[in-house]
């Protein structure tokens, strides 16, 4: 009899006899039947429906209880994921804008309605969870239970996709156009005068009209994470890590002039705020986008063309204004990548072979779009600047304010001579401004760090010393010749006859990474390691009195700037660079200098540091164990401070400030930093010691030149000091101030 075929029971009457009682499963009808809706024969041993289609007949004698039905779990899974996602649009909308999250969610149509379905789903789901709990085992398949267990995890996987893809792609809610307008002007007011890139009046222009806000929807928000910080309720807004993701995600999908402003304002916020190691990629994006974009080069036509040409992504224009805005998008870019370079002491991208660019015009020529030219800035060669070849022979094109014959900048040993050869230079920077001075300042100190302190050395060879001692020279000598050709409009005021009741931003960063730069070039032998036999024929005494004028001038400087500058303006994040190495130069001096006292610009320095994170932070509501920039810097110069105080051990080594600071977003312990005492210096001198031969006093390095002890080398000018009067003032135009 075939399996599933109802059994008939016997049972005895009154009467003796027997009788068969059909069992209850009789009246069933079997499964094929009942899956077709049909009325069952309930013939044995096949019914009549059974027969026609050749099917199994099966009468089930238990009936099995109905379960979640197919599909149940997944709409389950489905409706809390809608309502988790309204949860968290809920929670990061502001609660001043209530109205712009009900109009997203225009089915909800208040909160008594949104809890009442959140009630619902979880009542059902309470509900349906015991039927399938209580399932009866026998009855599932194992091969069908794993592959259902695998197919539903395949759909939570691509599930959480899909959200992190509609998430990128969802743009995040703008604030009201009041709120919006003001986080705008504060952007103008405090952002851009440290990356003037945007032409404010164009840009509002834009702004105001519906058919171009579209275009400007990726700055719009990155001007909100840089600059909502500054506007009083409007913290809100960049809070959330989402809303930088969607900056990044949207400003890479295409190669646009928008978007490469979008960028460069996520570093600078990124940078500023202690978030450098997120900051490092963006820089490296922005340095080869600029170059897809033909950014780097020149918009002119010349003589000196290829043959394959570049596919342009960015149309052509005569417009000078707009051509301005796009060479300033460009050295803004550049200063990123010099900056980079100098503080992680990497190489840079953008080099010789990419750059051929005018420096930007003075800002105020800008802002009332007045065409002018301006001269190239040439950047060094790389390939032909390694120790041994002259400075000569390394710069592709000539800067503005390079000699006609360096070989005789490098012979001239008088100052007077120096200056007369300064009068005959012919090139006209009447058109540039502070901002040009910067980017010049900034390429001097990336010099220092490319051409000398990444300059790979064999420092037992004589010859190989007396190259890269020459190099140093050539490059003291540009600085003092940079400082020297600066405008007569911003030079030296010793009467002090104009009052300086303004400093620019951009001038006062040139003149401050001017000094910083002396410093990295003349720390080295100011404080030469132990090991270097020829240490004593080196110009330490003036090199460290250099070392100690610039950081005794910068944190005067940084004084007076945060005394004539708004209370609630802001400050780069090279400025905080810059007062960091001056601090660093002021302790190396106090401890290894026998008997002084640390002077109290070092204490000067670490205040205004802690100023310039007050004002970075203004608003914004940060958590404690997350530290700006410029707290890092003041935290670990106090742990500093302290390792000299307390550990006469402790050897500190000036050029290993590249890994003096962690880059990431939360605070680090000191026990975590590096010791050199311990680690670095001890190896340093072990390993020095095995090599020499014999004892490195006992080598002869009578061949060093000693043109570097001269009188005219120790007596040079080098320094920029705030007496210099009138060569920190803003420009009389307002509203030029800040470009």
């Amino acid at each position: 009899m075939p399996s599933g075929t109802p059994e008939k029971k016997k049972i005895e009457t009154n009467d003796g006899g027997a009788k068969i009682i059909p069992d209850a499963a009789d009246g069933l009808a079997c499964n094929g039947c009942r899956k077709a809706k049909l009325r069952c024969s309930r013939d044995r041993p096949y019914c009549l429906h059974c027969r026609k289609t050749a099917l199994e007949c099966v009468y089930e004698t238990k009936r099995v209880k109905p379960g979640l039905k197919a599909g149940a779990v997944d709409n389950l899974h489905r409706r809390l994921d809608d309502l988790e996602r309204r949860i968290n649009e809920g929670e990061s909308s502001s609660p001043n804008h209530e109205h712009t999250r009900c109009q997203r969610n225009h089915t909800v149509a208040n909160d008594g309605i949104g809890e009442s379905s959140a009630r619902d789903v979880l009542a059902l789901l309470a509900k349906e969870l015991p039927k399938l709990v209580n399932a009866p085992k026998e009855n599932i398949n194992p091969s069908t239970a794993f592959s259902e267990r695998r197919s539903k995890r395949k759909r939570l996987d691509e599930g959480l996709d899909t959200f992190n893809t509609a998430f990128l792609n969802e743009e995040p809610p703008l604030p009201e156009k009041q709120l919006l307008e003001a986080i705008v002007t504060s952007y103008f007011l405090h952002v851009h005068p440290w990356i003037p890139m945007i032409h404010q009046a164009r840009f509002l222009q834009r702004f105001s009209n519906e058919m171009d806000q579209k275009q400007l929807l990726v700055i719009l928000h990155a001007m909100i994470l840089a600059a909502s910080k500054f506007v009083p309720g409007a913290w809100a807004f960049a809070r959330d890590e989402r809303a930088r993701k969607w900056v990044l995600y949207t400003s890479m999908e295409s190669l646009s002039l928008e978007n490469l402003q979008a960028l460069t304002i996520v570093a600078f916020n990124d940078l500023g705020s202690g978030n450098a190691a997120k900051t490092w990629s963006v820089i490296g994006s922005l340095t080869r986008t600029v170059e897809y974009t033909q950014l780097a080069q020149e918009q002119e036509d010349s003589g000196h063309g290829s043959f394959c040409h570049p596919y342009e992504s960015l149309p052509r224009t005569d417009d000078c204004t707009q051509l301005e805005e796009r060479r300033r998008v460009f050295w803004n870019v550049f200063l990123l990548d010099r900056f980079c370079s100098v503080t992680m002491g990497w190489n840079t991208s953008l080099t010789s072979d990419d750059v051929y660019r005018r420096l930007p015009c003075d800002g105020h020529l800008w802002r009332k779009e007045k065409p002018v030219l301006t001269p190239y800035f040439g950047i060094w060669d790389k390939s032909r600047g390694r120790i041994g070849n002259p400075i000569e022979y390394v710069s592709r094109y000539p800067s503005p304010t390079q000699f006609g014959n360096d070989a005789e900048l490098h012979t001239q040993a008088r100052i007077t001579a120096l200056e007369g050869a300064i009068s005959n230079v012919s090139t006209d920077m009447s058109t540039v401004g502070a901002f040009a001075y910067n980017i010049e300042a900034t390429e001097s100190m990336s010099r220092v760090m490319s051409y000398f302190l990444q300059q790979k050395t064999n420092m037992r060879d004589q010859s190989e010393i007396s190259c890269w001692l020459t190099r140093f020279k050539e490059l003291d000598l540009r600085l003092v010749h940079w400082k020297m050709l600066l405008p007569q409009k911003w030079k030296a005021n010793p009467n002090l006859t104009r009052h300086v009741p303004l400093m620019d931003p951009n001038l006062t960063m040139a003149h401050v990474t001017h000094n910083t730069s002396m410093i990295l070039l003349h720390q080295l032998i100011a404080y030469p390691p132990l090991h270097w036999g020829f240490r004593n024929r080196l110009p330490s005494s003036c090199s460290a009195e250099a070392c100690y004028s610039a950081g005794t001038e910068i944190a005067a400087i940084t004084e007076k700037y945060l005394g004539r500058s708004p209370a609630g303006s802001p400050i780069g994040s090279q400025y905080a660079f810059c007062l960091f190495i001056a601090a660093r130069i002021l302790l190396a001096n106090w401890k290894y200098t026998p008997g002084n006292e640390l002077p109290s610009e070092f204490w000067s320095l670490i205040h205004s540091l802690e100023e310039m994170s007050r004002r970075w932070t203004a608003f914004a509501e940060i958590p404690l164990e997350k530290h700006d920039i410029f707290t890092k810097y003041a935290v670990r110069l106090k742990q500093l401070q302290r390792l000299c105080a307390t550990d006469q051990a402790f050897q500190m080594n000036v050029m290993d400030y590249t890994i003096d600071i962690r880059h990431d977003s939360l605070t680090t312990p000191a026990d975590t930093y590096p010791r050199w005492s311990q680690v670095l210096q001890p190896a340093a001198l072990q390993e020095m010691n095995l090599t020499l031969p014999n004892p490195p006093d006992s080598a002869d390095f009578s061949t060093i030149p000693q043109i570097m002890l001269d009188q005219d080398f120790t007596g040079m000018d080098r320094i920029i000091t705030f007496d210099d009067g009138s060569m920190f003032a803003a420009s009389f135009d307002p509203g030029a101030a800040a470009w």
